[in-house]
């Protein structure tokens, strides 16, 4: 078809923009890029254990953490006496005995060492109270009682770190240094330093 004179090409332009603009008016619309959604920040439970805790919460926890503890028989406080529960165990050769009180108040009447506070005959080597918990560990027979040795010495080690997650402030009395406990009084932390080997207590 030929068209004829400037209004044919006017016409024909007119046409064509017309067209051109229909077809990008119904033409789907790029859908924009929806903004990129911020990972959600993880929210990590405070391990610390309510007061009170259970003995059955400090026991699984303490094997959660990596340490081989064998359990061997629990027995149950009487209504009248402060103690709740204690689970009798073993770890790394000595026995371990973990004791729940009624409250956290009962316990420290019961371990109100003074701050030279030393095991006697008859006493486990390792006593560490936090909360309303009583962690118990080595023997009780013997002149004396023994010092950890060998692989005993970094389970104690990590034995006190678990619980100082559990249960802190921790307290203790010690044939030796316990790391990252206070002393008895309530005064400086002993073992804070990395090089705190456990070793006997002066």
């Amino acid at each position: 078809m030929r068209i004829r004179g400037n209004r044919g090409w006017v016409a024909l332009t007119l046409t064509m923009v017309a067209t051109a603009w229909l077809a990008a008016s119904c033409a789907t619309p790029v859908p924009s890029a929806s903004p990129t959604a911020r990972p959600t920040p993880l929210i990590t439970p405070d391990p610390h254990l309510d007061d009170p805790a259970t003995a059955d919460a400090v026991f699984l926890a303490l094997g959660s953490a990596g340490l081989r503890l064998t359990a061997n028989n629990a027995i149950g406080g009487d209504d009248d006496s402060p103690l709740v529960k204690r689970i009798n165990a073993t770890f790394l050769g000595w026995p371990l005995a973990v004791s729940q009180y009624r409250t956290s108040a009962a316990l420290a009447k019961l371990t109100a060492w003074p701050e030279d506070a030393r095991p006697d005959q008859g006493q486990p080597p390792v006593t560490i109270a936090g909360l309303n918990i009583l962690i118990e560990w080595g023997p009780t027979t013997g002149s004396e009682p023994p010092a950890p040795s060998g692989p005993q010495v970094q389970g104690l080690r990590d034995m006190a770190a678990t619980l100082d997650v559990l249960l802190s402030p921790l307290r203790a009395r010690s044939v030796v240094t316990v790391p990252g406990v206070i002393a008895p009084s309530g005064g400086p932390s002993a073992g804070t330093s990395p090089a705190v080997e456990a070793t006997p207590a002066p």
